[in-house]
């Protein structure tokens, strides 16, 4: 059976212009903020980006204009305010914004995953968001004969997941009090290919505190990425970098500001360990 680890750099290059892109994770939590600053330094554009809870990736992706669409349940920093440059964007007019509810994201992630072309919901009945996202179409149920609601799969060209272990076969576990894993299953078979980054990549048996999330024909790509999820957490290994996170907040404010973050943390930077190496000491 074939390999799967690559190099950070090799495993984004599959991400080519204008690809639809699923990204893992929730609230500052378990994001593959590595691959999505690689994204951004092999500077891959006119992406339409799907999180179910977007926040520094998704705005580092519209900041850096990567990204021109975005569809999200979300988009900003809990406890921590609004999303700078997606706020920002999204107001004048430079982006697209297709909103979603929790639930339908998800089913839209199921209906791709199971082979069909949408799922029914009567949920959103009555909201708004039929108004705002014109791709759910209301019908009549050919068993009840009541109104619902048909949520279209939504399909991607790459899942992008960060995760705490793998072999180097592809095969991805999870910690055993790991929140959010059927997203990240969700998100890894709606889409064409999959890309996890990990904590660490063990030879031979997994440890006993992890379980099999990803079995290794659902992933196409492992890269081993330490800490890949900074400044985003990844429970209960290490917490989110609020001051990291605050000092991203804060640059989004400034034009100038912004291109000296891009430049000191992405741009100048060689690869993932010296990123790590500067971000921890600021």
């Amino acid at each position: 059976m074939k390999e799967k680890v690559v190099s950070l750099e090799e495993a984004i290059s599959e991400v080519k212009d204008g690809n639809s892109v699923g990204i893992g994770g929730a609230s500052l939590v378990y994001k593959p903020m590595a691959a999505v600053r690689e994204i951004v330094k092999q500077n891959i554009r006119n992406l339409t980006v799907y999180a179910l809870m977007g926040d520094i990736d998704v705005d580092l992706l519209v900041g850096s204009g990567c990204s021109s669409r975005i569809c999200a349940a979300y988009v900003g920093f809990p406890m921590m305010g609004f999303a700078p440059n997606f706020r920002n964007k999204v107001q004048n007019g430079e982006i697209s914004f297709k909103e979603y509810s929790e639930l339908s994201f998800v089913l839209g992630l199921r209906a791709a995953s199971m082979g069909v072309n949408f799922l029914p919901t009567r949920s959103l009945l009555g909201s708004d968001l039929l108004k705002v996202n014109q791709d759910f179409k209301v019908f009549d149920c050919p068993i009840t004969n009541q109104k619902t609601v048909a949520i279209p799969a939504t399909k991607l060209d790459v899942a992008l997941i960060h995760a705490y272990q793998s072999d180097s076969l592809g095969n991805v576990y999870s910690i055993e009090s790991q929140i959010m894993t059927d997203l990240l299953i969700a998100f890894a078979q709606a889409a064409k290919k999959t890309i996890v980054t990990v904590e660490k990549v063990v030879k031979g048996k997994p440890e006993k505190e992890s379980r099999l999330m990803l079995p290794h024909y659902e992933v196409d790509l492992i890269v081993e990425t330490p800490y890949g999820a900074h400044p985003t957490g990844v429970l209960p290994l290490y917490t989110m970098d609020i001051a990291h996170i605050t000092e991203y907040t804060v640059s989004s404010s400034n034009p100038e500001a912004y291109k000296e973050y891009l430049k000191k943390y992405i741009y100048s930077v060689k690869n993932h360990e010296e990123y790590l190496s500067i971000a921890k000491k600021s």
